[in-house]
């Protein structure tokens, strides 16, 4: 009975090594060394993964295909992202690559210049190939997501408060809010006050992110023309959204600051 207890054994023994074997195999497709790079120059920002990939039984050829996905908020779907080599099918630069058991492929994938805010993912295919080009077996792998914030400053002229100036008859102030509403401070950079020939400017040494800051200009009587305001008129600022920095004040002969008290225009 001994002897058999312990043929027994050795056989379970045999069986649990067997198995550790073959748990032990390296996967056929997998995915490494993700990479989320963010910053406030898009040009910087940047997702990246290597694909791994190993032969099956009667591998003749070894692809990849790979999708960027991003979605763009909580509540929308994931999207393709199109250019470049994205959804395509590639192959090793050395065809015979994949004949042998032993062989491995690895590939990087990176994309830059990444729009934000948005969410970015990849997804891999895998496929192996026989004879004739067969399928043998196809894999599918998601990346973990990279979420790029928007960094960037963004200067807006929110609104311009036309008033009547005290002991001064032949002028008006024109105080204009200038708001940050980007994610990053702005550094300097100048408002820029235009009324026909009147060009007038204040320096801003900086402006925090969410934050706000007015400028006072003495112009013309506001009764003809158009008043603006430009934050930044030189680009000095890596601006967000430059559609928003410049804000006009349409003038007529009724809207006096001192004749009708004040005037305020807003975005």
């Amino acid at each position: 009975m001994k002897r058999i207890a312990l043929i027994v054994f050795c056989l379970l023994a045999a069986a649990v090594t067997a198995v550790a074997t073959v748990s032990a195999d390296p996967p056929r497709a997998s995915l490494k060394s993700p990479l989320c790079v963010t910053a406030m120059d898009p040009v910087s920002r940047a997702i990246s993964i290597t694909a791994v990939m190993r032969p099956v039984s009667g591998t003749m050829k070894m692809q990849l295909k790979f999708d960027l996905l991003r979605r763009t908020g909580s509540g929308h779907p994931f999207t393709r992202v199109h250019g470049g080599d994205l959804n395509t099918w590639l192959s090793p630069t050395d065809p015979t690559l994949g004949q042998h058991p032993s062989d491995k492929w690895n590939l990087i994938k990176q994309v830059v210049d990444l729009k934000a805010p948005a969410t970015y993912r990849f997804r891999v295919s895998f496929r192996w190939l026989g004879t004739k080009a067969r399928v043998l077996g196809t894999a599918t792998r998601n990346s973990p997501s990279c979420f790029e914030p928007e960094l960037r400053p963004d200067l807006q002229v929110r609104t311009i408060d036309v008033r009547a100036v005290t002991g001064r008859t032949n002028v008006d102030a024109y105080i204009a809010l200038i708001r940050n509403a980007g994610a990053s401070a702005t550094g300097p950079f100048d408002v820029q006050f235009s009324d026909g020939d009147v060009l007038r400017t204040r320096a801003v040494a900086d402006l925090a992110a969410h934050s706000s800051t007015r400028v006072t200009f003495i112009g013309p009587l506001c009764t003809a023309g158009t008043a603006t305001v430009t934050a930044d008129p030189t680009d000095t600022v890596d601006d967000l959204n430059r559609a928003n920095n410049a804000l006009s004040v349409v003038c007529s002969a009724s809207s006096s600051g001192k004749s009708h008290g004040r005037i305020v225009l807003s975005r």
